[in-house]
């Protein structure tokens, strides 16, 4: 038993690891991709292709949680010991969804221009329907390999996931470079489609090895689908709320702030969420944790507080970084200082800081299997988000739909936030300890200053004496204070 609780901390701790490597990566990845883009193509082509990705992944919406609920599954019946049951699973989980998305596409394609008109100005209509048939074949591709990637996740195997994730984005990176001076805009999308076929077949592969799976066996298997599928309704509920995010956000930023904004947006966001894919990795991987976690309040309150106290110090830092960071990055990654790149790094950075101090409590939720919880927190998100972005858009424009964006998650947070002390009898002022107050407000003050020299000529000099002051005091906190998210 020792031995076996041993093997499984290094697991743990080796999926941690290749899963924030993946991360970092692939933000590497797509710093060099989206410069190349941005030089090659344009700012305004990069927003088209952000808008036709998001647009074509709302057809996600039908998915009904089946990848999701394949990891329950196959966690559950591998404890089991059933290959059986994991075999029927696998296989009638990937029938399900490709037949399902084959459809989709099928019912999407006649309709693309009267969808693609809804969302994009008129004169980038041509280029978008080119782009679209591609934008659906990697939907359908990525539906099968959601099933393959979730089959590794459930055996705890998510270094292998990783690394094939890792490669593939350094496929999408090298297609890109030699098929978009050839093709241009369709380049990207042809090496979108070469990257999720060799994901597929490589996660194929993998399960195919570790478990001795033979996919082209029939196993089609009525009572496994029933129980996916009523499982996997209960993630749909949250995806669909969840919809309303990031595919409402570009729609509108196309609507009230043109393609340019798009592209800056895309580019912004993909940098914020690299950061936050790293910190959300190491907080999920706590689940296991809060299932055997004693149901005692003093208990929650202590590992809580503790949590939380950890994902405050990563993620101030990291937000910090960017924001302070911002002019250095709009000048290497676009050429220049770009205001509205900067502009949105900013507010994405400080609405992503409050996101993040969701996190122990909605993982928590989703350790406990109080999905009504997480549901009303997407749904009031979502619902404001479309709402405020709309109405604020129409009057300031694409800023109007980055404010919405934020009020949503501001409001949201507080909600879920409030909900989670009242349960567990906690206060706000117990959640932060001295050090956390000192470190946040020196580091608040930063920013501050930060936001007062605008001298283009020397932003270089200042902005690295800020990021060198903060990574010091960041490593000064962790050599005396043993930070980490176990």
């Amino acid at each position: 038993m020792i031995n076996k609780k041993i093997i499984n901390k290094h697991i743990v701790l080796i999926n941690v690891i290749s899963s924030g490597g993946q991360v970092l990566l692939i933000g590497l990845v797509y710093f060099f991709l989206y410069k190349f883009l941005l030089k090659s193509l344009g700012v305004e082509f990069l927003g088209v292709w952000s808008v036709v990705l998001s647009t074509s992944s709302l057809a996600n919406l039908a998915n009904f949680g089946v990848a999701d609920s394949v990891i329950r599954f196959v966690a559950l019946f591998s404890k089991e010991g059933d290959k059986n049951k994991m075999y029927d699973l696998i296989f009638t989980a990937s029938l399900f969804l490709l037949v399902l998305f084959i459809l989709i596409a099928l019912l999407i394609y006649p309709f693309a221009d009267i969808i693609l008109k809804a969302v994009l100005p008129v004169k980038y209509l041509k280029e978008a329907l080119l782009l679209l048939p591609y934008s659906l074949t990697c939907l359908i591709i990525n539906a099968l390999n959601g099933v393959y990637a979730s089959v590794l996740d459930g055996m705890q195997k998510n270094y292998i996931r990783s690394s094939i994730f890792s490669f593939s984005s350094v496929i999408l990176l090298a297609g890109a470079y030699l098929l978009v001076p050839r093709f241009n805009l369709q380049g990207v999308a042809f090496a979108q489609v070469v990257q999720s076929l060799f994901t597929l077949l490589s996660c194929m592969i993998s399960v195919t090895i570790q478990l001795k799976y033979n996919p082209l066996k029939w196993r089609w298997n009525k009572v496994v689908f029933k129980q996916i599928f009523s499982y996997g309704m209960k993630f749909q509920f949250i995806s669909l709320a969840n919809m309303l995010n990031e595919p409402i956000t570009k729609i509108l930023l196309g609507k009230f702030g043109g393609m340019g904004f798009v592209g800056y947006y895309e580019m912004a966001n993909r940098l914020v969420m690299q950061a936050r894919g790293v910190i959300v990795s190491g907080t999920q991987s706590l689940v296991p944790v809060m299932i055997n976690l004693s149901k005692n309040v003093t208990d929650v309150q202590t590992f809580y507080k503790k949590v939380f106290s950890n994902v405050l110090f990563f993620a101030l830092t990291a937000m910090c970084v960017i924001i302070l960071g911002g002019h250095l990055i709009s000048y290497y990654w676009i050429g220049q200082f770009q205001p509205v790149f900067y502009f949105t790094i900013i507010i994405l950075s400080i609405g992503t800081l409050l996101n993040l101090m969701v996190g122990p409590s909605y993982f928590y939720y989703m350790a406990e299997g109080d999905l009504n919880v997480l549901i009303k927190l997407h749904l009031i998100f979502g619902i404001i988000n479309a709402a405020l972005a709309s109405l604020l858009g129409s009057f300031l424009g694409g800023y109007g739909v980055i404010y919405g964006w934020f009020g949503a998650v501001l409001l949201s947070s507080i909600y879920i936030l409030n909900f989670f002390n009242k349960s567990f009898q906690l206060r706000y002022k117990n959640l932060f300890g001295g050090n956390d107050i000192i470190y946040s407000l020196i580091l608040i003050c930063l920013v501050a200053l930060n936001g007062f020299h605008l001298i283009k000529g020397n932003f270089k000099i200042i902005d690295s004496i800020f990021l060198v002051i903060v990574g010091g005091l960041a490593i000064n906190r962790i050599l005396n204070k043993k930070i980490g998210l176990t």
